[in-house]
């Protein structure tokens, strides 16, 4: 199948956005690139570093005569942007977005979709906790997974553009029931990101009693770095998949009760054993990447 988009609309030109346009432009997979986006200065900027083409800060503006819509801009902004555009996409036009949590987001975007247009969601999973379209990266995809979910307004055809388009950006693809998607990811994403903002605010409430960050070293960095992350992005995932996160959170709280027993307890066996376990299930991830 050949691929090449004559006209792609970026909305929200940020890590993930930037990249997408650059791998696309790396990749000879586009002519023109239009970004979408409410700060000037960054959008500038991305203009500047050749990101994109041009930019406007109206969603109607941006989406006419697109072959491609990318939607990168956090989840709860999503269906109010296709809402003001509608009536304005190209007949044909394929909508994608790269958002973290899906089953709601499809339902909301879908409610305003105009008939003509092909809406295959995806979500790549390749974050960084660095925001702004100064961090783009065209190889940020190689090698990360890519998660499509397609939907009843997802057409076979589109479906193999998209996931050609993240292959030819060194992804690897997987095709997954929205629910499904939305469960995995509140255990491998978003439940590590609710406990690194939680160590962070627990040590910063004792910070107020006793300084302690001078003294922190590099495991206490690496752990709470993904806590740098956009808070108006995780704001809305936590929100858009609340249900998924709030389980997560309860099994991570008996398992942290689980071990203070065994700690109140002097349980030395099971903790070592207990530790044993998830070094090696951490080896195992490392070494599988």
């Amino acid at each position: 199948m050949e691929l090449f988009f004559q006209r792609v609309c970026i909305a929200g030109v940020g890590l993930i956005g930037g990249s997408l346009a650059l791998g696309m432009r790396q990749q000879k997979l586009v002519r023109e690139i239009i970004g979408v986006g409410r700060g000037e200065e960054n959008l500038k900027l991305a203009k500047e570093l050749g990101i994109i083409d041009d930019y406007t800060h109206q969603i109607e503006q941006g989406v006419e005569q697109a072959d491609l819509v990318v939607l990168a801009t956090p989840v709860r902004v999503m269906p109010e942007l296709v809402k003001k555009a509608q009536g304005r996409f190209r007949s044909g036009a394929i909508l994608t977005d790269v958002g973290s949590t899906k089953k709601e987001l499809i339902e909301k975007i879908v409610r305003f979709l105009d008939s003509e247009v092909d809406f295959i969601p995806a979500h790549p999973i390749a974050g960084r906790e660095k925001t702004g379209a100064r961090y783009s990266d065209p190889d940020l995809f190689k090698g990360r997974w890519t998660i499509i979910t397609p939907c009843s307004r997802s057409s076979p055809s589109g479906l193999e553009k998209i996931k050609l388009l993240w292959t030819r950006l060194g992804s690897k693809v997987e095709i997954m029931e929205p629910d499904f998607h939305d469960q995995v990811l509140a255990w491998i994403s978003h439940l590590p990101h609710m406990i690194a903002y939680a160590l962070v605010g627990v040590v910063m409430k004792k910070e107020n009693e006793v300084p302690l960050l001078r003294f922190s070293a590099g495991g206490f960095r690496d752990f709470i770095r993904i806590a740098g992350s956009s808070p108006e992005m995780w704001r809305d995932i936590c929100l858009e998949n609340k249900k998924p996160i709030l389980e997560t959170i309860t099994r991570y709280h008996k398992e942290l009760e689980l071990l203070a027993r065994w700690i109140e307890e002097e349980k030395a066996k099971e903790l070592e054993k207990y530790f044993t376990e998830t070094r090696a299930i951490k080896e195992k991830v490392e070494k599988d990447g």
